[in-house]
C-alpha cells in the first residue's frame, strides 16, 4: 500500500457542470484502503450563476477555499485527493508546491490538457482550467490560485484533445506530451520522465483510459490507453520515484462498467488490498 497522511474526497462537479462526478469521490473511497487520516471537503451541492466566462465561478471559489482550508490544518506531506472534476487539482497540487517546491514534479495522465483560460474555453468549464491555473500567474483563472509551477515541473501523458489554444500553449511553452502509443509500448516511458530525486505528484483523470476499459467518466475520448498499459506504467513509476500525492477525478460510477479496470489501475497505485471484481451499473 502507498503510505500517505491525508485522503481528502472532493465532491466538486461544478468545474466539470456535470453532477454525475460528485459521487465518484466517494465510490472511489470506497474502493481505496484509508490512509492515515480521511476527511470530506465541504463543497457546494448547488451551482451558481456563470461569471468572468466560468461556469458557477462562485461555488468554485467557495470549494477551493474549503479545500485549501482542510490543507492547511492537516499539512500533509503525502496526499491522496479523490474528486470530483479536475479542477480539484488545484488546491493539492498548489498545497505540495508549498511543501516541496521546484523538487515537485506533476504527471498530468488525462485524454485532455487542462490548459484553457476563461478567455479561450470553448465550454467555460473550470475542469479544462486547472493546469492552466497551476502554471501562469498572469492567466484570468477560475480559482484565486497562483502559478505555483514551472513548465519544467511537468509532464502532460496520454493526452489527445488539445483545443487550438491548448496546443499553442504547448508548444510555446515547450511542454513535455508523451502520447498513448508511446505509453503503451514502452511501459517506463512514465518512470523517465521525472528527474532524479523528484517528488511526484500523479494526477489521473480516468478519461485517459480508453472508452472501451472504462466508459465510466465524464468525458469519454476515443484513442485512450488500456487500463494494463496504464497499469504497467503506474507500477514502473511507483518503483524509481518517491510519490507524494496522486489525485483521481472524473469517475462516473453511476455508469455500467466493469470494476475490476478501475482496480488494476487502483492496485498500481498501491491503494488497494482486497481486489474489486463487481460489475458495477
Amino acid at each position: 500500500m502507498w503510505n500517505r497522511d491525508l485522503d481528502v474526497l472532493v465532491p466538486m462537479w461544478q468545474g466539470a457542470d456535470d453532477s454525475r462526478v460528485r459521487a465518484g469521490a466517494a465510490a472511489l473511497g470506497a474502493l481505496i484502503g484509508p490512509g492515515t487520516r480521511r476527511v470530506t471537503v465541504p463543497v457546494p451541492s448547488g451551482g451558481s450563476e456563470r461569471q468572468d466566462g466560468v461556469r458557477h465561478r462562485a461555488a468554485l471559489v467557495e470549494a477551493y477555499r474549503a479545500h485549501r482550508g482542510v490543507l492547511a490544518a492537516h499539512r500533509p506531506q503525502r496526499l491522496l485527493t479523490l474528486g470530483g472534476d479536475c479542477a480539484v487539482e488545484v488546491a493539492s497540487v498548489a498545497h505540495l508546491a508549498d511543501q516541496y517546491a521546484e523538487r515537485l514534479y506533476v504527471l498530468w495522465i488525462d485524454a485532455h490538457g487542462d490548459l484553457n483560460t476563461p478567455a479561450n474555453s470553448p465550454s467555460g468549464a473550470a475542469h479544462g482550467m486547472p493546469l492552466r491555473l497551476l502554471l501562469d500567474a498572469a492567466a484570468d483563472g477560475a480559482l484565486p490560485a497562483p502559478g505555483c509551477l514551472s513548465s519544467g515541473q511537468v509532464a502532460l501523458a496520454g493526452v489527445r484533445d488539445l483545443d487550438p489554444a491548448e496546443v499553442e500553449y504547448v508548444h510555446q511553452h515547450d511542454l513535455t506530451v508523451v502520447d498513448c502509443a508511446t505509453l503503451g509500448a514502452q511501459p517506463t516511458r512514465l518512470a523517465e520522465l521525472p528527474p532524479p530525486g523528484a517528488a511526484v505528484y500523479v494526477h489521473l483523470d480516468l478519461d485517459v483510459l480508453d472508452p472501451s476499459a472504462l466508459p465510466a467518466v465524464a468525458v469519454p475520448t476515443p484513442g485512450g490507453l488500456t487500463a494494463a498499459a496504464l497499469a504497467r506504467s503506474l507500477t514502473a513509476l511507483r518503483a524509481h520515484h518517491q510519490v507524494v500525492g496522486v489525485g483521481i477525478t472524473e469517475y462516473v460510477p453511476q455508469l455500467e462498467h466493469d470494476q475490476r479496470v478501475l482496480g488494476d489501475v487502483l492496485d498500481a497505485l498501491g491503494l488497494v488490498g482486497e481486489r474489486q471484481s463487481v460489475r458495477r451499473p
